[in-house]
């Protein structure tokens, strides 16, 4: 089978949401609460609907928009055809950011459900590692839906090994004073994101240059439809920068998520003010309950600062770029 694959564009957008709609055998109304309800056909279904079977890959009014994010991220939009159709793709970013280094990092893969096990996403990856090897990047970094699904072991089958694990972690918000010391600003859009200076010590459901990019550019459509308060705040010590993001869950507003980017080598005693000063802002907003993923290499430092493992995530793996 001649598998060829390509940069995709914008005019592949309707054959991207026909892959991504394959896997759906039902389609479910739900709540303004998240909750699902009755089934539905597609047509019936509101854009935000479509969304919650698979996220903007589901609606082409909601892939549109998130092509705008891809085309500010670089994000690399691999596309496999057979016989002049789109069966599959693999969305691709290179990236250089603490504490990783310079890598290529796998995002989003989904063969279209009728042309599986024909070699796809096996041909898209080897796609991803010329790519790679084109830019010298020194590994190439994913983390697939489940390790011991069909995503982990498709990319463990083409050389991936584990490269460290993720968590799950909490803390519930109780001290609501600023530390003496630090004083908090908002964060201008137009702020690039540290990722060369700064390792992000919380927020590892994506890698630090995508995260940066949603803690800055929050989806306003989304926030307009089910309201929920959002900060992005630069924390300013003698002569140290952290940034950090808190959101409310969109549908349990007593729970936030954490982002934090922190200046390297980091500093316990600023981190512990840090770490106070986000939970103090979190009270702001009624925040009860502060939840993050982190890795493994900074699990020790959140558990100094008094957080908790809830549970354990998938792990990313990895696999080096041999010249």
């Amino acid at each position: 089978m001649n598998i060829k694959v390509r940069s995709g564009t914008r005019d592949d957008i309707d054959a991207l949401v026909e892959v991504e709609c394959s896997d759906v055998e039902t389609w479910y109304h739900y709540s303004s609460e998240g909750v699902r309800g009755a089934p539905a056909s597609y047509d019936e279904l509101s854009s935000w609907e479509r969304g919650r079977h698979g996220g903007p890959w589901m609606d082409y009014t909601s892939l549109t928009r998130y092509w705008d994010d891809m085309e500010r991220l670089a994000i690399i939009p691999l596309v496999a055809v057979i016989d002049g159709k789109v069966v599959g793709h693999l969305d691709v970013i290179f990236s250089d950011e603490l504490p990783l280094g310079y890598f290529l990092y796998l995002d989003v893969l989904m063969v279209h459900k009728t042309y599986r096990r024909r070699g796809v996403a096996t041909t898209l990856i080897k796609e991803a590692e010329r790519l790679a090897r084109s830019r010298k990047v020194n590994f190439m970094l994913v983390s697939p839906q489940k390790y011991e699904g069909p995503s982990g072991l498709t990319y463990r089958s083409c050389g991936f090994e584990k490269a460290f694990d993720a968590y799950h972690m909490e803390t519930p918000i109780t001290d609501t004073e600023i530390p003496s010391g630090v004083h908090l600003v908002s964060i201008p859009q137009i702020q690039k994101p540290p990722i060369k200076t700064h390792a992000m010590i919380c927020g590892w459901s994506n890698i630090s240059v995508k995260a940066w990019h949603y803690s800055i550019n929050p989806n306003i459509e989304e926030l307009l439809a089910f309201p929920c308060h959002k900060l992005a705040l630069s924390a300013l010590t003698n002569g140290s920068t952290y940034f950090f993001h808190l959101g409310e869950d969109t549908f349990n507003h007593l729970t936030g998520t954490l982002y934090l980017w922190a200046p390297t080598p980091l500093n316990e005693k600023e981190l512990r003010d840090i770490f106070q000063a986000s939970k103090t802002a979190a009270s702001w907003l009624g925040i009860k309950t502060l939840i993050t993923i982190t890795i493994e290499r900074y699990i020790s430092t959140l558990e100094k600062l008094g957080f908790t493992i809830k549970s354990k995530g998938e792990p990313f793996l990895t696999k080096n770029i041999n010249y």
